[in-house]
């Protein structure tokens, strides 16, 4: 019974049903215009069809870096054929492609020759929160996220210098992509990544830059776009399951508070590299993946003014890990519980309150955040457990395709 029920989950038939399923639910939540999209994206895009290219970059009209807002550019020139939300929401929906095609090579390093490479794909294409990120909410992070799939697939691969590549391209676009960036020091102090390789990511942004310099666009003013981003909405988390969740609405979050707290995360981040860096897996594919997650799920966590899509990569990795490590088949369920709870007080205004003995509760406090938690401490606990498969022979990555 075991065996049938494999053989369909793999079978191209239902492969296919999963992604047919799925651009469903994306066209019939691309007409959803939702409150960024209105007091952002919309702006931002008639600001660059109204003005054209050279002019509209010249000035400082959007929150963003250059490198989405060239999208923007890029998808005005077909305006018209379509909506302007469908538009929008389709540069969102092809880096959730992109994503789905990362994870397919991720997961084709451990099993060159089967299905689940293919199945692992169309499930990250199908993942609620994915859909409800690009086609209901018009939101990017499947873009700086694909390139995140990208750094974690070259490292799986050996090929360091491109995965530093592709951070940096997803550092450009995002400044979430220093999510990653844990990770990036293990298998630097490892010696897997020579630190000179790290040049790239201030070479990367600040080549993605020249057009919008070009434009008349002063220097300074873009290479501090991500200054001027920390410095607004100075909340201890916006309906986001970190550790400083509790605090939101009690205790202002002050300068001094926010220094305190930026020290604090990068102590624990710290010993988190140092633990990970002296740690040897018997299954190296298995380890990093494993880092990765655990990377993208502790950084979030420990940070403040952390935002509800910043688990993003989070849902996409901890879909990822099952297929290395199946005993954790759970963890992707949980994520999508998480960011769904995270996603509910702004994109559908629900606080997803529970009651329990006749008194409410707020379920993003009492919910997600021991949930995120247990999903944290489950990933922590997998990495620096003492292993149980010592006589499995290290897996060395598979070489790239020809």
């Amino acid at each position: 019974m075991l065996k049938k029920v494999q053989g369909l989950v793999l079978s191209p038939a239902f492969i296919l049903a999963v992604i047919l399923i799925s651009l469903t639910f994306r066209v019939s939540s691309l007409p959803h215009i939702s409150l960024d999209m209105e007091a952002g994206l919309f702006k931002w895009y008639g600001f660059i069809l109204k003005r054209g290219f050279v002019n509209a970059f010249k000035e400082n009209f959007a929150l963003y870096t250059p490198p989405y807002l060239y999208l923007l550019a890029l998808a005005s020139l077909i305006d018209g054929l379509v909506s302007r939300v469908t538009l929008i929401k389709l540069i969102s929906i092809f880096f959730d492609v992109v994503s789905s095609f990362f994870v397919y090579k991720i997961v084709r390093a451990k099993y060159p020759s089967k299905n689940l490479p293919f199945l692992a794909a169309a499930l990250s294409f199908a993942l609620p929160t994915v859909i409800l990120n690009s086609a209901y909410w018009g939101q990017c992070d499947s873009v700086y996220t694909a390139f995140l799939l990208a750094c974690v697939y070259f490292l799986l691969i050996e090929r360091p210098a491109w995965a530093v590549f592709f951070f940096s391209i997803g550092f450009a676009v995002k400044l979430q992509a220093i999510f990653l960036l844990p990770f990036l020091a293990v298998y630097t102090l490892r010696k897997k990544i020579h630190w000179l390789t790290f040049i790239l990511i201030p070479a990367t942004y600040v080549a993605l830059s020249i057009p919008t310099i070009w434009a008349g666009r002063p220097w300074l003013d873009v290479l501090t776009i991500y200054a001027h981003q920390t410095g607004k909405f100075p909340k201890w988390s916006s309906t986001t399951p970190t550790m400083y969740l509790p605090l939101q609405g009690r205790l202002d979050l002050t300068p001094t508070l926010t220094i305190l707290t930026v020290v604090v995360a990068a102590v624990i981040i710290s010993i988190w590299i140092y633990m990970t860096w002296k740690k040897q897996f018997a299954d190296k594919l298995n380890e990093i993946t494993l880092a990765a997650l655990a990377s993208v799920a502790l950084m979030p966590f420990v940070l403040p003014r952390m935002h509800q899509r910043y688990f993003y990569p989070q849902d996409l990795l901890s879909l990822v890990i099952v297929f290395f490590k199946p005993k954790l088949w759970f963890l992707p369920i949980i994520s999508q519980v998480i960011s769904t709870l995270a996603y509910g007080p702004f994109l559908f205004n629900k606080s997803f309150q529970i009651t329990l003995f006749g008194a409410k509760y707020n379920a993003l406090l009492y919910v997600a955040l021991p949930l995120e938690i247990l999903l944290l401490a489950v990933v922590l606990w997998e990495q620096f457990r003492r292993p149980n498969d010592q006589h499995l022979r290290p897996t060395a990555p598979a070489g790239p395709e020809t």
